[in-house]
């Protein structure tokens, strides 16, 4: 009988095995390197283009500021504009009311009344004239009353005097003294 020895093909089938463990390990590994470096560089193009995104955000954002800026910058010049024509109309009004106003009374006052002082303070006029008698300042109130520039009416006094003339002998004539106070609007 003949005999062969196994041993050494034993060895070199065991040398094969680890050989291809080997490679198989090497393989793997080079897999999992090759897997995590494409997995970083995936990882790191997201990081850059969420980066440019932000970037892109924040141009926008200071472009929007900016035009916020503008908007608030007009806004402001809007109300300035707005308070600007408010002053013109006011001037307006009072430039034409007054003259409105006298123009009104002038036409309305009655013929035996006298207006020796007028005072006007804060949208209130004070009159102080002299009549023949008081009808006369009753009348004159009365048109006050009708005219849609005055308001509020009232008599703050009346007071009856007697007024001789000059070089006549004891001739004297009665006059009443009067003041009348009322609100005035010039825009009507």
């Amino acid at each position: 009988m003949i005999r062969i020895n196994l041993l050494p093909a034993r060895k070199t089938k065991q040398r094969e095995t680890v050989q291809q463990q080997l490679i198989a390990f090497a393989a793997v590994l080079a897999i999992a390197v090759i897997g995590c470096v494409g997995w970083w560089k995936w990882k790191d193009n997201e990081v850059e283009e969420r980066n440019k995104i932000i970037s892109a955000k924040n141009e926008e954002l200071k472009q929007l500021e900016k035009i916020i800026g503008e908007v608030n910058e007009f806004t402001s010049t809007k109300k300035e504009l707005e308070d600007k024509l408010a002053v013109i109309q006011d001037l307006k009004k009072g430039k034409t009311g007054p003259v409105r106003a006298l123009d009104d009374l002038a036409s309305e006052i009655p013929k035996r009344v006298w207006i020796e002082k007028m005072e006007e303070k804060g949208g209130s006029l004070t009159f102080e004239g002299k009549a023949i008698d008081n009808e006369d300042v009753s009348a004159f109130m009365k048109a006050l009353e009708k005219s849609k520039y005055f308001r509020n009416v009232q008599l703050a006094f009346s007071k009856e005097y007697l007024v001789k003339e000059k070089g006549a002998s004891g001739n004297a004539a009665t006059i009443y003294s009067f003041r009348i106070t009322c609100g005035v609007n010039y825009a009507s």
